[in-house]
């Protein structure tokens, strides 16, 4: 029996140095589902290494983890990969740890000797012991299958692959990659020497807005571009558990430093950024996956890159080249940009001399959106014109409803327009700025004398400029508000207009032009803030007094009222206002004699003067009616002129001693209508309304004779006037008692006859009695 132990007791002392001296290679033989691993690692002639070692853990996949590889297909490297130096149980792995394997890369992850490393996540349970353990996402299937005291096996239902370099890595990150590719950085990236990558979850450019990420990928923005790219690298291989507690700064490629913040359970932020992956590894370094892109402070936005985005490419060339980059590049100034198409930029025809005036006329300042444009307004652009005294000039500003009425029944939406040029595209807001594209460059003020030119409703006004010799002044005159008649206040003055144009009127002319100009900016708002009393360039008071809507132009009593029609027309020098009257200023008067002189009524002029009654027509309150020089080429004119008598009365019965009337055409054949003439009280005219607008005149008491036309009338400053008539007006013959001669011849008649009546009816009477006395009759 003693016999018996001791010999079981030496068997034993044999058999437990057979079983502690087993190898790797036979844990899997014994195992039986790891055939095809030793079949790789015999083919890579690892099975004398793996049987040397005394110390570590294997992850070894098993058969079906292996499926159709075939012997020579696994690399030496792909099987050292899969060895720990160190002995590791289950229930010590912990998500998030990172195992070094016994594959080295020299120079890879830094120092020569530094391993390719391994990444344990935890499903579940994430700390030690419980949880399904993923061994680089593959799963371990059995574990802690014991070699010895020092070595372990754990069993992988897939093979390990050894990290790809960072540039592979980056690969399912499309529009990152293509960036990098751009940059150049995807070559770095590839390189045998470590380094730390933040990308970030979304899209690299979604916290720029269309227009920044368009500015950002073109030409323009590469430098911001790159800064963005480089600084999500950083030199060497910075792993999670590297970070200190607290914030610590890294320095990227860009040469910005990046900020890292540590919580004591571990938490990551990269600049106020979440990390929501940590430690994603590569052959060359690591990759930290953060919630949102990481913007280095290098990288900010003006209006020049917004411009850039916006592909006003040629607009920012042209301020840059012209000297206006100050108002794209600032960082304080609000500024709304009217920016043209580079197609139109490419085209136009503005001279080099005007080209800086020309682009600040498309820079409004300070902040102006959509709703603040209100139709028919001007807008002060940044251009300060000398023309306009060192004011800015405007751009005028029209704006339109459009689109569907929603069910308040306001209109859903409105149109711009500035001048001729319409708001196209996107409305683009940055900062205070505004941007808005156009459909066409906006034009300067035109010169005013080419700009009025071309009006044909102000052509007789461009004519008396001309006539006399003030066009010049009126376009050198900075800062000038110009209140122009119409053709139609022209004709409205009627002879006025035709002696204003006599070259002996040019002194008169240029006090009546220049009384409609002043050298002040009044825009129509300006104007109808309140009355404005205004010195001309005639250094007379001119009134502008707003009125129902209105503007009325007067002199300072209220008198030649007229009305200002289109308004506000930009001219490079000032503005100008339509008006329908002209304005005759009190320093300005005009006589029956000038306006006879203005029609060139020379003929009515001589016999006027050979009747000694050019004084006369001077005085206050009298009309001349005066036939033109055609209509005395009716009559003998000679024998008119040798007879002092018939000449003086022709020329009287063509005075009309009273003042003038506004309302001639209103006094159709009525008692009103006839006016006595400085001829006699019973020598009177009569002055009838044909109808649209046509006078006649006529002697009263000749209804057989053809009555005068009048084709053109004209008031004179004395309350007088002149009607231009085509016929020759001819006194009524008189006789007894001033009556006409047939009357005259009438009246003797009569009274002959009742004369000769009363004498016979005498005579019969008394011989009627003669004759009863002679025969005896006696009265009783």
């Amino acid at each position: 029996m003693l016999y018996s132990l001791l010999l079981a007791i030496l068997l034993s002392s044999y058999a437990i140095p057979i079983l502690a001296y087993k190898t790797l290679i036979d844990v899997l033989s014994d195992e039986g589902q790891y055939t095809t691993l030793i079949k790789h690692l015999q083919y890579r002639r690892l099975v004398p290494y793996i049987n040397d070692i005394k110390a570590g853990t294997l992850f070894a996949p098993n058969d079906e983890a292996f499926g159709s590889y075939v012997p020579g297909s696994v690399s030496k490297d792909q099987l050292l990969y899969h060895l720990l130096p160190n002995p590791m149980k289950g229930d010590e792995f912990f998500d998030g740890q990172l195992l070094g394997s016994l594959y080295v890369r020299p120079g890879f992850l830094g120092p020569a000797d530094a391993s390719q490393l391994i990444k344990i996540t935890k499903e579940g349970f994430t700390g030690k012991g419980r949880g399904k353990v993923l061994v680089n996402e593959a799963p371990i299937v059995k574990k802690d299958i014991w070699v010895n005291n020092n070595t372990t096996i754990q069993a992988l239902g897939k093979v390990l692959f050894p990290p790809h370099m960072l540039k592979k890595q980056l690969e399912d990150k499309p529009s990152l990659f293509e960036l990098l590719k751009r940059l150049g950085i995807d070559t770095l990236l590839n390189e045998a020497r470590p380094y730390t990558v933040f990308v970030s979850r979304m899209d690299v450019l979604s916290k720029f807005n269309a227009i920044e990420q368009r500015y950002i990928l073109s030409e323009y923005g590469q430098q911001d571009l790159s800064g963005l790219v480089r600084y999500m690298v950083v030199e060497g291989a910075l792993f999670a558990d590297a970070f200190p507690v607290g914030e610590s700064s890294h320095k990227t490629i860009s040469g910005e430093y990046i900020t890292i913040n540590k919580s004591e359970d571990k938490q990551l932020t990269v600049d106020g950024i979440r990390v929501s992956e940590k430690d994603r590894l590569a052959a060359n370094g690591v990759i930290h996956e953060v919630e949102d892109t990481v913007v280095p402070r290098s990288i900010w936005f003006n209006s020049r890159k917004y411009l850039y985005g916006l592909n006003a490419t040629a607009f920012v060339e042209l301020m840059d080249q012209y000297g206006q980059a100050h108002y794209i590049d600032s960082l304080i100034g609000n500024y709304t940009f009217l920016i043209p198409s580079n197609e139109d930029l490419e085209d136009d025809m503005i001279p080099e001399t005007v080209k800086p005036s020309w682009l600040r006329y498309h820079i409004l300042g300070g902040t102006w959106t959509k709703d603040d444009f209100q139709n028919s307004t001007l807008v002060a652009s940044e251009f300060r014109s000398e023309y306009l005294g060192g004011a800015r000039q405007r751009i005028p500003v029209y704006v339109e409803t459009e689109g569907v009425q929603d069910i308040s029944s306001r209109p859903t939406g409105k149109s711009v327009r500035f001048g001729r040029s319409r708001i196209l595209g996107e409305i683009v807001s940055f900062r205070g700025s505004m941007f808005y594209q156009l459909s066409e460059p906006l034009s300067l003020p035109d010169d005013l004398l080419n700009k009025l030119v071309v009006d044909l409703e102000l052509s007789t006004f461009i004519a008396t400029l001309y006539v006399s010799k003030v066009a010049r002044d009126m376009s050198e005159t900075h800062g000038i508000t110009l209140f122009v008649p119409t053709n139609k206040a022209f004709e409205n003055l009627g002879l006025v207009a035709k002696y204003l144009m006599h070259p002996s009127a040019k002194p008169e002319l240029q006090s009546v032009l220049r009384y409609h100009a002043v050298q002040q900016l009044l825009y129509s708002s300006v104007l109808a803030e309140g009355v404005h009393e205004v010195e001309t360039l005639g250094n007379v008071t001119l009134r502008i007094t707003p009125t129902d809507g209105q503007l009325i132009v007067s002199q300072p009593d209220g008198s030649g009222a007229a009305t200002v029609g289109v308004s506000d027309l930009l001219v490079s020098n000032g503005v100008v206002h339509k008006i329908d009257q002209v304005q005759i200023p009190t320093t300005v008067s005009i006589t029956n004699r000038q306006l006879l002189i203005g029609i060139e009524a020379t003929t009515m002029l001589e016999l006027l003067n050979k009747a000694n009654l050019l004084g006369e027509i001077e005085k206050p309150d009298y009309i001349v009616l005066a036939p033109s020089n055609k209509a005395f080429a009716q009559i003998d004119l000679e024998t008119l002129i040798n007879d002092p008598y018939e000449l003086d009365r022709v020329v009287r019965l063509h005075l009309i001693p009273k003042a003038w009337q506004d309302t001639w055409l209103q006094n159709t054949y009525r008692d009103e209508g006839e006016y006595p003439t400085l001829l006699s009280e019973w020598d009177k005219l009569l002055i009838s309304n044909m109808g649209q607008g046509e006078l006649v005149v006529g002697v009263k008491g000749q209804p057989e004779k053809v009555h005068a036309q009048v084709t053109g009338m004209g008031k004179a400053s004395t309350g007088g006037g002149v009607m231009e008539i085509d016929t020759v007006l001819t006194p009524v013959r008189r006789g007894l008692f001033g009556l006409p001669w047939l009357w005259s011849v009438a009246l003797v008649a009569g009274v002959v006859s009742v004369t000769a009546l009363i004498l016979a009816l005498c005579g019969f009477f008394i011989y009627k009695v003669w004759s009863r006395r002679r025969l005896g009759y006696r009265a009783i």
